[in-house]
């Protein structure tokens, strides 16, 4: 393992509460340094962990919120001193305002993470200077919500909102065809649904042939990949995204060697519409994907679910970040409960694969784990 925060912890004694000898107490190299009372983080500490090529940590509370900035040495372009420190006023559930002490860029960007105290019910959330969209946050924690942004100390005070859960129709089945339904809000919906007799998917004991707990009411059933009937004269679009922005609230559980590979705000491929042929499957977009982007993604194939296993997207493998991590996929804000080869994309899916550290429960996902 590279050296990290060795050399760093070292050159903060003036900076930080330390020891006579020099030590920080017995604080780990991976542990979060307190961010000192007028919030200045010294340019010889910033010169340290660009040197290094380490990520660093660095933790604050305001008005009983807690914060931490993540940086990341290979990010930082310009070395001065700057100003950590940051307000933040919340109203519940509603709006967090965010006020930045630093006046003037920052010279990198740097990962600032905002630990709630409530659970917020949105999916995502976006950042507002004067009304006008700005930045992107992302949301992670299991019991309370994590606000995830990426900053350049550009822009001093921020308003974040969550965003509206996304809106999709279903198409169901009738006599006279196939009929679309209003769009409608869509939500992380319990299993709602039954056994059903002359449902071809589902068996007596409530599971299909490859062990498929029953579908819930209103979502896609799985198409099985030897039924999968492409139309490459038939162009759709989805939207499409690969993050990993839990593992920045766990750097500690991550392996070592992987610190590199974690994006400074998590994104590995951002927000982007892409097309697909139709009746082309999760699968086989993230596969496109991938490719044309130049991403590494390693998968295999699970004869028992009858479906392909993601074990590792941009080198980023399950277990790498705790014996719960791995990657899932989630569409229109649901996390499918069958695998990824066997979902059928439609025109206007939202598809994310995200990665977790705690089995779904940093992401408000409940099934599998590896799509």
């Amino acid at each position: 393992m590279k050296k990290t925060l060795s050399i760093l912890l070292i050159l903060s004694i003036a900076v930080l509460a330390c020891s006579c000898d020099g030590s920080f107490g017995g604080a780990s190299l991976q542990e979060a340094i307190e961010i000192p009372a007028d919030g200045i983080i010294e340019a010889r500490i910033l010169s340290q962990i660009r040197n290094e090529n380490a990520i660093a940590v660095f933790m604050g509370t305001s008005e009983e919120i807690s914060y931490e900035w993540t940086i990341f040495g290979s990010d930082i372009q310009e070395v001065k001193d700057v100003n950590l420190s940051v307000d933040i006023r919340e109203r519940k559930g509603q709006e967090v305002i965010v006020q930045l002490s630093q006046e003037e860029a920052f010279g990198f960007s740097a990962l600032l993470s905002v630990y709630l105290a409530d659970k917020w019910e949105y999916q995502g959330a976006t950042g507002y200077e004067a009304d006008k969209p700005v930045l992107s946050v992302s949301l992670t924690g299991s019991k309370n919500s994590i606000l995830n942004m990426s900053l350049d100390g550009t822009v001093s005070t921020i308003a974040i909102r969550g965003d509206e859960l996304p809106q999709a129709s279903s198409v169901v089945e009738t006599e006279s065809g196939r009929e679309e339904t209003p769009p409608s809000d869509i939500e992380n919906d319990p299993y709602l649904s039954a056994a059903q007799e002359g449902d071809e998917h589902l068996y007596t004991n409530g599971k299909d042939k490859y062990l498929t707990d029953p579908v819930p009411e209103g979502k896609p059933k799985p198409v099985e990949p030897e039924h999968q009937e492409v139309n490459a004269q038939t162009s759709l679009s989805c939207t499409f995204s690969i993050e990993c922005a839990t593992i920045l609230n766990q750097l500690d559980q991550l392996d070592s060697d992987k610190l590199d590979l974690v994006p400074s705000d998590g994104v590995i491929f951002p927000e982007t519409t892409v097309t697909f042929y139709e009746g082309e499957s999760v699968f086989d977009v993230l596969q496109r994907v991938c490719r044309e982007n130049k991403i590494h993604m390693e998968a295999s194939w699970t004869p028992i679910y009858n479906s392909a296993y993601v074990e590792g997207i941009s080198n980023l493998y399950e277990f790498d970040c705790g014996s719960l991590s791995g990657w899932m996929y989630r569409v229109n804000g649901w996390y499918p409960n069958y695998g990824c080869s066997r979902y059928q994309l439609r025109d206007g899916d939202v598809v994310q694969w995200r990665y977790t550290c705690d089995l779904g429960k940093d992401i408000d996902g409940g099934y599998a784990i590896g799509g």
